[in-house]
């Protein structure tokens, strides 16, 4: 037996009502590691191009890390990847919660979960036993309700991931929920659990895994710890990511009204000097957790004003139900955040669509009749009907339900100026007018316009030209690919886990012999092979770009003056050097040298 690993996926057919485990190969672990990497080469090997994401030929990889279920820090998370139904591309989106761990302890290293039930059904696996339950009953109910009455009918201290009614009712923006506080955010990885009618999994592992080296995967555990628990003045142990947000707005990156501007003047109101009368206390953190940026609000639930509930909102909800809204009131921020986890809606895309169509009302584009009500930015209450509409495809809803580049293109009227988005996902809380290079973060990430693909090693405004930090973002992405492939926590970034002490947890836990050029090596490996999905898939360089806002200047606060590059010459050259960095023609294609080198030839024959 391989240490850390188990060697096993189980595969499960919901059309058959079966399953069977597939051994793989010590090779694909020492090359694709786990998380991001090994759901990478599932896909890649597995799915054949064209397929509609929302058919039951589609396939949901719940994938861990070599680090999951091992006793140590940081490693309370896990993997989702599958074929997006918003961008039509390769996703991975990652997850807090046991989950993880409860599929290594049940004997293995992902689940694998294809074709469609007939009916509603959830998903238990316990150890060796798989079964199948009934979920009509559950239908149509919220993740709260859900993972309420599934852990009351399932084993003690069982893992639980769930969909609400917008992954049901298959909205592109869908996401999935584990224990409530944490969610699969991006890409629409509900409406993929909807379109199989999985309501949701339990698993419950009793197993114990070993490691290669315990005594020194024992002491970096405890440097590591040590190292935090020594650091007093980090924020997140308080507050969470609400402190982000006076950061964001001192840098000039906080989306503002649909991204028109980068500050927002009423940000004072959600940052925590102002929002901690209203903290519960409790640290809903990942197992596991020394960071605890996860915190709980108190609010009322907006379908029940009468009743107290408690909220977890993150920084990216701040950003995008808050400043991007024009909504400076930091209940009504609450309240936006508790529907959308109820509901099962990505936060960051249910704001973003949201502000483009009060964008788009505001500016004259949209008319009240098409929406129902005006719909002007700062409108908590619009906000939350609205959010219900795409939730349950109601009326102008059903537009917003399909994500801000689809909407935009259905409604025609100049309307894709107004939407921000790259590859058909909608943009993180953080505007690159604000950050030198962070646009071709976003250009060239895997999923579209997510935050979590490595950013340039620089803090400065994008005033000059962004070549010179180019390999600095290639070197973070590398390291990003590492992290979400072992799997540990996003804020590992750079403290308290560096990429030499990543390396050394997971050469301590498998016995593997991987360095810093390795590292290197694998992260081009895993971004090249996820290239090649999204070339089977239609992409081109042509798709690697940035929306149209982002080359607006901003006219206030701390990046004004400044766009995404200093001119889009700069950016075609700066994606040149990215390509080239990565053994890819100029094009955007990796060549056949790249594919040789990586050990991929065999792969993508």
């Amino acid at each position: 037996m391989m240490a850390a690993w188990n060697g096993m996926i189980l595969w499960i057919d919901l059309t058959q009502k079966k399953s069977n485990v597939e051994q793989i190969p010590s090779e694909v672990y020492a090359n694709f590691i786990g998380g991001k990497g090994l759901g990478a080469y599932l896909l890649y090997r597995h799915l054949s191009k064209g397929i509609d994401p929302l058919s039951p030929d589609n396939i949901l990889f719940f994938v861990t890390g070599p680090l999951q279920g091992l006793p140590t820090v940081m490693i309370g998370r896990w993997t989702l990847v599958t074929k997006s139904p918003l961008t039509g591309l390769f996703l991975d989106s990652h997850c807090g919660g046991p989950l993880g761990r409860e599929i290594k302890n049940s004997g293995y290293d992902a689940l694998a979960v294809t074709g469609k039930s007939d009916t509603p059904i959830t998903i238990l696996v316990e150890d060796d036993d798989v079964s199948f339950a009934d979920a009509q009953h559950l239908w149509g109910k919220g993740t709260q309700e859900t993972t309420r009455l599934l852990h009351e009918s399932s084993p003690k201290d069982s893992a639980v991931y769930v969909i609400g009614p917008a992954g049901e009712n298959l909205v592109l923006t869908a996401t999935g929920c584990c224990e409530f506080a944490h969610q699969t955010g991006r890409g629409g990885v509900g409406a993929v659990l909807g379109s199989k009618n999985l309501k949701g999994i339990v698993v419950k592992g009793t197993r114990k895994l070993s490691v290669a080296d315990s005594s020194a995967f024992s002491e970096i555990r405890k440097a590591v710890t040590k190292k935090w628990n020594d650091k007093v003045d980090y924020d997140f142990k308080d507050y969470g990511t609400a402190t982000l947000v006076e950061v964001a707005n001192e840098r000039g990156q906080f989306p503002t009204r649909n991204w028109r501007n980068t500050y927002f003047e009423g940000y004072e109101s959600l940052t925590p000097d102002q929002m901690k009368k209203w903290i519960i206390g409790n640290h809903l953190s990942c197992p596991h957790c020394i960071i605890r940026c996860t915190h709980s609000y108190k609010t009322l639930d907006p379908s029940n004003p009468e009743t107290e509930v408690e909220v977890t909102p993150e920084y990216e909800t701040f950003g995008l139900c808050g400043g991007n809204l024009g909504i400076s009131d930091a209940q009504s921020v609450f309240q936006l955040a508790y529907l959308a986890d109820d509901l099962g809606l990505d936060t960051i895309s249910a704001g973003s669509s949201i502000g483009f169509a009060m964008d788009a009302y505001e500016s004259g584009i949209l008319e009240e009749h098409e929406i129902g009500f005006p719909l002007r930015f700062g409108d908590g209450k619009a906000a939350l009907e609205l959010m219900r509409m795409i939730a349950f495809k109601k009326g102008f809803g059903e537009v917003l339900a399909k994500g801000v580049r689809i909407a935009a293109q259905e409604l025609g009227r100049d309307c894709d100026k107004l939407a921000v988005h790259v590859k058909g996902l909608e943009t993180a809380a953080w505007d690159p007018r604000g950050r030198r290079g962070l646009g071709l973060s976003y250009a060239t990430a895997d999923v579209g316009a997510s935050h979590l693909r490595g950013w340039p090693q620089t803090t400065e405004k994008p005033d000059k030209s962004a070549l010179d930090v180019i390999e600095s973002m290639v070197v973070e992405r590398d390291t990003k690919i590492l992290t979400d492939s072992l799997v540990v926590c996003h804020f590992t970034w750079h403290f308290p886990l560096t990429r030499d002490e990543k390396i050394q947890m997971l050469n301590s836990a498998t016995g593997l012999n991987y360095d810093d050029d390795k590292v290197s090596k694998f992260g081009q490996r895993v971004e090249t092979l996820i290239r090649l999905f999204n070339i089977n898939e239609g992409i081109s360089r042509s798709d690697d770009i940035l929306p149209s806002r982002f080359w607006e200047h901003e006219t206030i606060g701390p990046s004004k003056g400044m766009a995404s590059f200093i001119t889009r010459d700069d950016f075609e050259r700066s994606l040149d050097s990215y390509y080239e960095l990565r053994g890819w023609s100029i094009d955007g294609i990796p060549t056949k040298e790249t594919i040789k080198k990586l050990g991929l030839r065999q792969l993508v024959k």
